[in-house]
């Protein structure tokens, strides 16, 4: 999975250095030419805003596919580590599941915090209003009132003089969920730092290249998280 957010970060920087131009509405291939003329007589940054457009829309979705086939792979484990235990789905019901369901499913099992939850959803609507409504918001895509509201986290590291331990508790939003370790110099605190972006019903979704890396960063912090899934709640074992 950490690969897969990698080559998606990647795929997007690469995307930043593209610039396409109308010129590009033409290939030759051997003896064949290949020309669309609807694109050759289209504005250039138009084209360029169209492709970063499409880009957007096509990270995030290898971002959720990849994220999906991680959580099935969590499901399953565990399902199989704990034969006696008490799940509220089967693997094969789970992997039918839609990223949403998905998730309250290991909401319910493992008592991953339901904000943390909500956050990782909101990536999946982006999604879905990206590729299904060219990235306007509609009704099936607000998350609080009127609107689609995407969150994500942001560590900040703040070094100290004091005694340096080898495990760093991460303070704020899923604090339970990841731990820093401490490779060598100073002491350090980190924390969590929400940050969101709201698009009203009729708002176009946009997103800055730093807002995008640091969603592909988050991504990064909840594979690793839950990845370490192991049992479902005390007492249902």
């Amino acid at each position: 999975m950490q690969r897969a957010i990698q080559l998606a970060a990647f795929h997007y920087i690469a995307s930043l250095k593209a610039c396409p131009t109308n010129a590009d509405s033409t290939l030759t291939f051997g003896k064949k030419v290949f020309s669309f003329q609807g694109i050759k007589d289209s504005d250039s940054q138009q084209l360029h805003a169209e492709f970063q457009a499409w880009a957007s829309a096509s990270v995030i979705r290898d971002l959720i596919e990849s994220f999906s086939i991680l959580l099935l792979d969590v499901y399953e484990r565990a399902f199989a580590a704990h034969p006696n235990g008490v799940f509220s789905s089967t693997p094969s019901k789970f992997e039918q599941r839609g990223i949403e369901d998905q998730l309250n499913i290991l909401a319910t099992d493992f008592g991953i915090d339901s904000a943390w939850i909500s956050r990782l959803a909101g990536y999946n609507k982006a999604r879905n209003c990206l590729a299904h409504r060219g990235g306007t918001v509609g009704a099936k895509d607000v998350t609080d009132g009127n609107e689609l509201v995407v969150r994500w986290l942001v560590l900040s590291i703040q070094p100290h003089d004091g005694p340096v331990t080898q495990m760093i508790k991460v303070q704020g939003p899923m604090d339970n969920l990841i731990q820093g370790n401490h490779i060598a110099g100073i002491g350090s605190n980190l924390s969590a730092i929400d940050r969101e972006k709201r698009i009203a019903v009729g708002h176009s979704i946009q997103f800055f290249p730093d807002e995008f890396l640091e969603i592909c960063q988050t991504f990064q912090l909840a594979s690793a998280a839950i990845a370490g899934l192991s049992k479902p709640l005390a007492g249902k074992v």
